[in-house]
């Protein structure tokens, strides 16, 4: 957290920025700038925590809705009330495929995900969320981000409804990753399914 709060000094995001602060060693020039945000990857509470004390956004790669929802933002929430200032943003992070014919679930979300589901946080964090998995078995890890719903697999409609169980969960603003896809399939399926799972997700939203 002390890294994240004199990053935030540097760029004058936090209370008395601007210049090298009291005990600092360093400063910026005062460079205008649009602004910038200050954001702290999290998977469990005690980075939650330490992301509403000094974040501006949060973000999470690969947790369900319901994790965010019950472990997550109330530890976001409870660092925010510690430091007196607002919940940060909870960014999360979504796998996506359309289901094709040529395609296999299994098979994307292990090319989207297995260095990933390789590292015992990220495991920890979805065993927390109630998956079976394990580290030491990425291949069964990928098999429970489909068959858990984690990775989002289906027509653009049902993806599109799946990405709103995200917003009821309280989540601000969801990354749509179609990794596996460009992974195993080329950049121009990749670009084809993003197309048009926004555009059911905007059709949804009319």
């Amino acid at each position: 957290m002390e890294y994240l709060t004199e990053v935030r000094r540097l760029i004058g995001t936090e209370d008395g920025a601007a210049g090298p602060g009291i005990g600092a060693s360093i400063g910026l020039p005062g460079l205008r700038h649009p602004g910038v945000e200050t954001g702290l990857g999290v998977l469990r509470p005690t980075l939650a925590r330490a992301a509403g004390r000094a974040a501006d956004a949060a973000i999470s790669w690969m947790t369900p809705p319901g994790y965010v929802r019950d472990t997550l933002l109330p530890a976001m929430a409870k660092g925010a009330a510690e430091s007196g200032r607002p919940v940060p943003r909870m960014v999360t992070v979504v796998h996506a495929a359309v289901d094709r014919p040529g395609r296999h679930a299994y098979r994307l979300a292990f090319a989207a995900a297995h260095v990933h589901l390789a590292g015992p946080h990220y495991c920890d964090m979805l065993r927390r969320a109630g998956l079976r998995v394990h580290h030491n078995r990425p291949g069964l890890g990928a098999r429970a981000l489909v068959d858990s719903g984690v990775f989002l697999y289906g027509t653009p409609g049902n993806i599109a409804a799946q990405l709103a169980e995200f917003d009821r969960a309280g989540v601000d603003e969801v990354v749509v990753n179609v990794a596996g896809v460009y992974s195993e399939h080329g950049r121009p399926d990749a670009v084809r399914d993003l197309q048009e799972i926004l555009a059911a997700c905007r059709e949804a939203t009319n």
